[in-house]
């Protein structure tokens, strides 16, 4: 962990646990007024603030992973598709579903109503049926192109799921639903933690009142109705509601809270009786500061460090070919002139164009240039030494830094490079040109990749398949 990152760690603690400290200090002296207003007001909120932060960020992989399969380029193709082989829509979420650690996924053919599951099973859905009725809200639900449902099938062997069922749309046209699903009992575990350290009941419901899960059952055959009565309107008409209820003599506190990115109210519920102290709601909130610091601080930990992997990846890597792009690779070739012109070490660097690219894309289609693109990038990979840097400089260019190398060693390697490219079976036989150029003492970065671009001008203009070196 690096000294900035202490650091922000250390303020951000700092800064969260003296605002739960005061936050704590001042619900204390002002309780005297209205104890239960205090616990409606500023608690019950906190803590449904704290737990729909953490479910969404719990879900939030879920619902980018429904959305990328929505938008998928195959999966478009598969379902315009006439006569289409469910083998690779069947390989396609199994793939998805390993990937991205998901219980289940799935994809529903609007034409032919067709559900196809991971694991290789379909069945035909019945849209007048009681189990098709999560389909029919996906479909045709305006306010997001995605609906979460929670639900027993036996397509997922009777286990309580929450799927993300994102509408698939190209040019305005309903193509079907594809998802994940993640197990209710994930959720489940961070629900309890928080019952069991504030003592508050919580509570999710969708958008018709129905229970979905609270406490320790799951899917239970209750509503909101069944449970608050009169408030079902009001909790679903408005987006934040605080109420009590009484029952058997104890006064139970309500905070609702609307959470539009899930589309489900959360409810979080205190009993208040008269034994209940200020002194008691002082300790409970302390702790409460204290917990959710760390915990905050492990997620903010976990998610700097997954996305920074992620981004670092993006940015840094040509996707197709899996080797660095153009914006990785020149700050790398700046540091090693660098370290030439210090230290009056060799560098070397290789220009390779594929000839003839434009061909093989006439004649065999982009996709069969795409591979032919990663094959030429893994030859490069096995051929390259350890500490030479690939680079796919732009098309079919790509450049081979080459640091304590003299020209007459990268010469041997493009050589090799050739040779090997060759006897290799393609799938589209190519052959490569290859202008190769040693750093001179002083010359700039720009005409370092000048003389490597005229050598291999020369290359291509003497017929192609060849290296030349540069003056």
């Amino acid at each position: 962990m690096t000294h900035a990152r202490r650091r922000c760690n250390l303020i951000l603690t700092l800064l969260l646990l003296a605002g739960f400290t005061f936050t704590s200090w001042f619900s204390f002296h002002m309780a005297h007024n209205s104890l239960s207003e205090g616990i409606v007001d500023d608690a019950l909120p906190l803590t449904s603030h704290l737990i729909s932060t953490d479910l969404q960020k719990q879900l939030q992989a879920p619902i980018y992973v429904a959305q990328s399969m929505a938008q998928n380029h195959f999966v478009h193709l598969w379902l315009n598709d006439s006569d289409p082989s469910t083998d690779q829509l069947f390989v396609f979420l199994d793939k998805t579903r390993k990937l991205f650690q998901s219980q289940t996924s799935f994809l529903v053919n609007h034409k032919t109503l067709t559900y196809y599951h991971y694991d290789g099973r379909t069945h035909r859905l019945d849209l007048n049926a009681q189990e098709s009725l999560w389909y029919q809200q996906a479909i045709t639900s305006s306010h997001r192109d995605y609906i979460l449902n929670v639900d027993v099938t036996p397509q997922d062997n009777f286990r309580a799921i929450v799927y993300v069922n994102h509408k698939i749309v190209l040019n305005g046209e309903l193509l079907g639903v594809a998802g994940v699903g993640i197990q209710l009992s994930d959720l489940r575990a961070l629900i309890k933690q928080y019952q069991t350290l504030y003592q508050r009941k919580v509570y999710f419901a969708d958008h018709q009142g129905r229970l979905l899960f609270y406490n320790q059952s799951l899917l239970p055959n209750r509503t909101l109705h069944s449970e608050f009565g009169a408030h079902q309107s009001a909790i679903i008409d408005q987006k934040n509601y605080k109420f009590s209820v009484k029952h058997n003599g104890v006064e139970r506190l309500i905070n609702s809270r609307y959470i539009p990115e899930l589309g489900w109210y959360l409810l979080v519920e205190q009993e208040f009786t008269t034994q209940t102290t200020l002194t008691d709601a002082l300790i409970a909130n302390l702790l409460l500061g204290v917990v959710i610091t760390l915990c905050i601080l492990a997620i903010a930990q976990l998610t700097f460090n997954q996305y920074q992997s992620r981004l670092e990846a993006i940015a840094l890597t040509d996707k197709l070919c899996n080797v660095l792009n153009r914006q990785a690779f020149e700050p790398q070739l700046q540091k090693h002139i660098a370290r030439a012109r210090m230290g009056r070490v060799p560098l070397s660097l290789l220009l390779l164009d594929i000839d003839h690219f434009k061909q093989v894309n006439d004649r065999h289609g982009h996709l069969a240039g795409d591979r032919v693109l990663k094959h030429f990038a893994q030859l490069c990979k096995s051929v390259a030494n350890h500490s030479d840097i690939i680079c796919r400089w732009g098309g079919e260019e790509f450049m081979i830094l080459m640091p304590n190398t003299y020209l007459s060693h990268a010469q041997q390697l493009s050589e090799k490079l050739r040779e090997r490219l060759a006897a290799c079976e393609c799938e589209v036989p190519i052959t490569i040109s290859v202008g190769i150029a040693q750093y001179q003492p002083q010359e700039s970065e720009d005409e370092f990749l000048k003389r490597a671009d005229d050598a291999l001008y020369r290359a291509k203009n003497r017929g192609r398949d060849r290296v030349e070196l540069a003056a």
